[in-house]
């Protein structure tokens, strides 16, 4: 699966701050998040928007309210994303 570069890069910035030891794992698990939903959705590429949806999913519940806080940091509006956040 492809993705552009703009997806590259906020998966980038979301494992920047993973730690260390789960990154590889936050990695994979968001990334094969990210491709499953593209496949849903017919989508021969991964771009920013998925790669959110994929963030949220796999986000545990308990550090699932921090995620707003973050989504700004990377200069995204979580309003935006409330669908996702909520769900």
């Amino acid at each position: 699966m492809n993705w552009n570069d703009a997806a590259q890069d906020l998966l980038n910035s979301i494992l920047s701050g993973t730690p260390r030891p789960v990154r590889d794992a936050t990695e994979s698990e968001i990334r094969e998040a990210a491709e499953r939903i593209a496949e849903s959705e017919d989508k021969r590429r991964v771009g920013v928007e998925i790669v959110i949806a994929a963030w949220v999913s796999t986000t545990p519940e308990a550090i699932r309210p921090d995620l707003p806080r973050q989504m700004e940091r990377f200069g995204l509006d979580p309003e935006e994303y409330r669908h996702l956040l909520d769900a």
